[in-house]
């Protein structure tokens, strides 16, 4: 985003409705991947707190037993920590497949963190990122992934024109996920 300072009128609230069709999008793309590259996922890994949502979600439809979840907060501006690391344990396979799990995705920096820490932990592993909405302008892959997944598109930083959000099928304005609060996103997205 930019140094506008963003109201309820740049926001779009998606319903549970949207959220699931979404998600059921994501689902059939990482189905489609497994079965064209005959991969299982070991482990799912949300980045908490949102990404815990369509983290369960896959790895129940999975039927992925391992959830492995880290956490970031930012304390002040550019401080980003890891308050809650994955936990190590160890796989069967001496190259784990993991799928990293987030709600939204726009300058990518806390994926690429993330991402980072798990080679770290899992050196052999081999690591893929799903996220219900990446943000157009955001990054259309990350170092050290295999793929990259995502539902659908979204306009949050404003730079696609009405003409390309329309022609590229980017959902307009801020995402209010159905579980959000409006000024609590806000006040993030702002500070």
């Amino acid at each position: 985003m930019n140094s506008t300072c963003y109201s309820r009128e740049h926001c779009s609230y998606m319903s549970w409705q949207e959220f699931g069709n979404t998600l059921e999008l994501l689902l059939n793309k990482i189905e489609k991947y497994i079965h064209t590259h005959n991969i299982t996922f070991d482990a799912v890994i949300p980045i908490l707190r949102s990404g815990g949502i369509p983290a369960s979600a896959i790895a129940i439809h999975f039927n992925i037993l391992h959830i492995l979840p880290i956490q970031f907060k930012f304390f002040g501006k550019k401080n980003h920590k890891c308050i809650m690391p994955p936990k190590k344990i160890k796989f069967p396979s001496p190259t784990p497949h993991f799928l990293i799990c987030e709600t939204n995705t726009s300058s990518g920096k806390t994926a690429q963190k993330t991402i980072n820490i798990i080679k770290k932990q899992y050196p052999s592993a081999k690591i893929y990122y799903s996220t219900i909405a990446k943000v157009y302008g955001g990054p259309n892959f990350f170092e050290g992934i295999e793929e990259y997944f995502y539902g659908i598109q979204t306009n949050e930083n404003f730079i696609a024109s009405a003409d390309k959000e329309k022609k590229l099928g980017l959902r307009p304005s801020i995402t209010i996920f159905p579980w959000e609060i409006v000024d609590i996103e806000l006040k993030e997205i702002n500070d």
